[in-house]
């Protein structure tokens, strides 16, 4: 949420599912009527949908692998502010012999401008330019390598009073 209770980012996530290549054109049109709903609700927010497949699809289902990048890829904003800000993929892996399984993300399975890192991205510098100079100050300080001589609005909001004395 950003300042004063306005949405300033809004994630949709996706997890693995069975018969991938079947159910892929249900997510997909699911997906789209979710990020212009998101979209016409809040026009202002940075909106993300993140997608996580197990890494045997790229074996086992190469080609429900190639159209879930696809998807991925279609799902974002084209210009029309209907798609997402940011959209991404990751594969998983796990041992199914484990009692408690660790799963293990494997980022670098999957094309560069798909991956995890180029979404994080999308969503924070969307939200930095649709915000206030004001908020996410340290933020905008890590990104841009540089001081602001801004103060913090929340920590400023947090030390005054509106209420009557």
């Amino acid at each position: 949420m950003g300042g004063h209770g306005a949405w300033s980012c809004a994630c949709q996530y996706q997890g693995p599912t069975f018969r991938v290549r079947k159910n892929l054109p249900n997510r997909f049109e699911e997906s789209y009527g979710d990020a212009g709903n998101l979209r016409s609700r809040y026009p202002l927010a940075a909106v993300g949908y993140f997608f996580v497949q197990r890494a045997t699809i790229r074996t086992t289902e190469p080609d429900a692998f190639e159209r879930s990048v696809d998807m991925i890829r279609k799902l974002r904003d084209q210009g029309d502010t209907n798609g997402y800000t940011a959209t991404a993929l990751i594969l998983v892996d796990w041992d199914n012999t484990e009692h408690h399984p660790v799963v293990t993300a494997k980022p670098g399975l999957v094309p560069e401008d798909v991956q995890p890192a180029q979404f994080f991205a999308a969503l924070i510098n969307r939200v930095l330019a649709i915000t206030p100079i004001a908020y996410h100050v340290p933020v905008r300080e890590r990104r841009d390598h540089r001081d602001i001589p801004v103060e913090e609005a929340d920590a400023a909001i947090e030390h005054e009073t509106y209420l009557p004395e």
